[in-house]
């Protein structure tokens, strides 16, 4: 399970960035990622605050694991969308992407992909129609703060 879960052990750490949210609001960034269960999982923990106010915009809490089948997934709550499983989806070297759907009926799909010195973190949601528009979505460049 440990060798599933190796292409990401090198984000463990906290990193930091600025983006930009929903309709251009711009944001500041956090993201931990840690080892957990004796390393058969990697916890994710995301803050995305207004970078001029800093109210808390979104929070994300995250769970990585292999299931029974040898899959990797992701339980996720957050104060936008909710709890929702969210498979991981075939992917680049070097990336993560998740999906899934949210109890509010959007399908999310985010992922992280290693970029020069940090990470792109890119998130969108949108009702679960085929030709829904999206709803939402986030981008922001990560850099690491501090190692694991």
């Amino acid at each position: 399970m440990q060798r599933k879960l190796a292409p990401y052990w090198g984000w463990i750490g906290e990193w930091a960035g600025r983006g930009e949210m929903l309709q251009g609001t711009p944001v500041m960034t956090r993201m931990t990622v840690k080892p957990r269960g004796a390393e058969q999982m990697l916890d994710f923990e995301i803050q995305n605050l207004h970078a001029e106010t800093g109210k808390l915009m979104h929070v994300v809490a995250g769970l990585m694991a292999v299931d029974p089948d040898g899959q990797r997934r992701m339980v996720v709550s957050s104060n936008i969308h909710g709890c929702m499983l969210m498979n991981m989806t075939p992917e680049d070297p070097g990336a993560g992407a998740i999906e899934g759907v949210s109890v509010t009926g959007n399908r999310v799909v985010v992922s992280l992909v290693e970029d020069g010195d940090g990470l792109m973190l890119t998130a969108y949601w949108k009702k679960n129609e085929p030709k829904a528009e999206q709803v939402g979505y986030t981008n922001v460049k990560l850099r690491r703060v501090t190692p694991a």
